[in-house]
């Protein structure tokens, strides 16, 4: 097997049979390789179960150096790999972040020989972070916290200012009464740390008037904190999931023939406009004779259109439903979902409004409307 190949199998994001093999027992060998862990950690199913334990905890250690040799191998594969040759991309590959995490998932075998499985067990903890690289949303999640790091940062320090006011005004007030509780500042300083995260552990109650009107305030300036917190974030992932939603959309948009030579900023204001429907298997989108208000695009699954004497299939990429934006006429034929299947849905008020903004566009809607028109049977896309 080339190490094109190779790589394109080991990648997350490769859809195709092999790919799917691949994830399936690379998932459900951390899976036992975390249950083999904690079955070892208790002593009776250890005495009783010890060698399969063993034998399980062998052939999952196995996996992933084999892992770890495949994925060293599909390094020479992976794009501009061939611009530095293959023992430079592979040792490049070795040295990343990538490559020295499936390093360390293989240390307990490496452990193995020399402290037992019992032991090594604790190092297989790294096995359980391996899912991360197929985990999209916590990738998501990274570049969230990446691109929000300086939000992030002002409020954590403000939480740090907060916290060493808190402790040391508690130290001021509470001292004399519960010297063993706020003698000092950092003993002060986990009363600050439980009330300003509101965990509120009930050890150390502050004892005065003054004492507990602080603790009231430092409570609810660590609620004010941690919504600051939850909004960046939240802001930041919605942020972040609108820019994927809009790139795939104007992907889709960009694949549609009708819309290749309009170039890419008339793509752009079309992207921004369409908004995604999950349609079942079975389900009708529209009827013929209604009046139409909106077209389509396929972003994943295909449609039936019912035409006489033959039905039209549409997928991926493709879109239908437009003569009711190009001539306002009723729809000439029933559509129907084949399977699961997003589309996205242009309204008719959104598209005249995008003709009048751009002409080049309003030449092509009238050459498309012309041509199909023209056509003795014109389906809905």
């Amino acid at each position: 097997m080339s190490p094109a190949r190779l790589y394109r199998i080991l990648h997350p994001e490769t859809t195709d049979g092999a790919a799917r093999i691949f994830r399936g027992v690379h998932h459900a060998m951390v899976g036992i390789g975390i249950g083999i862990m904690f079955a070892d950690s208790v002593a009776p199913w250890r005495r009783v179960c010890g060698p399969l334990l063993d034998l399980g905890f062998g052939l999952v250690c196995a996996f992933f150096c084999a892992e770890y040799g495949l994925r060293f191998a599909a390094a020479a594969g992976a794009p501009g790999a061939e611009h530095r040759g293959a023992g430079r991309a592979r040792l490049a590959w070795a040295a990343s972040p990538g490559g020295l995490f499936d390093l360390l998932g293989v240390f307990p075998a490496l452990l193995d020989p020399l402290f037992g499985p019992y032991r090594a067990g604790f190092f297989a903890l790294v096995w359980a972070l391996k899912p991360i690289r197929y985990a999209a949303g916590l990738k998501r999640l990274g570049r969230v916290l990446t691109h929000s790091a300086e939000a992030l940062l002002s409020v954590l320090l403000g939480f740090g200012i907060v916290l060493v006011i808190a402790a040391s005004l508690a130290y001021l007030v509470e001292r004399q009464i519960q010297p063993r509780a706020f003698g000092s500042i950092p003993a002060a300083l986990w009363w600050a740390i439980a009330t300003l995260t509101t965990t509120g552990y009930g050890d150390v109650v502050p004892q005065t008037v003054v004492g507990r009107i602080l603790a009231g305030i430092v409570m609810v300036t660590g609620i004010l904190v941690f919504a600051l917190w939850a909004g960046i974030l939240a802001s930041g992932y919605g942020e972040e999931s609108r820019r994927r939603e809009f790139l795939r959309i104007w992907q889709i948009v960009h694949d549609v023939p009708f819309f290749c030579d309009v170039g890419t900023a008339v793509i752009a204001e079309v992207a921004q406009l369409l908004r995604p429907r999950d349609v079942p298997a079975g389900a009708v989108v529209f009827h013929r004779g209604e009046r139409g208000e909106r077209m389509y695009f396929i972003a994943s699954g295909e449609v039936e259109i019912r035409l006489a004497p033959q039905p039209v299939r549409l997928g991926v990429g493709q879109f239908f439903g437009e003569l009711a934006l190009l001539t306002g006429a009723p729809r000439t034929a029933t559509v129907v979902a084949v399977r699961p299947s997003t589309l996205l849905a242009l309204d008719l008020v959104d598209f005249h409004e995008l003709m009048a903004r751009r002409p080049e566009l309003a030449r092509i809607i009238r050459a498309e409307a012309e041509r199909r028109l023209a056509a003795p049977e014109v389906p809905e896309g």
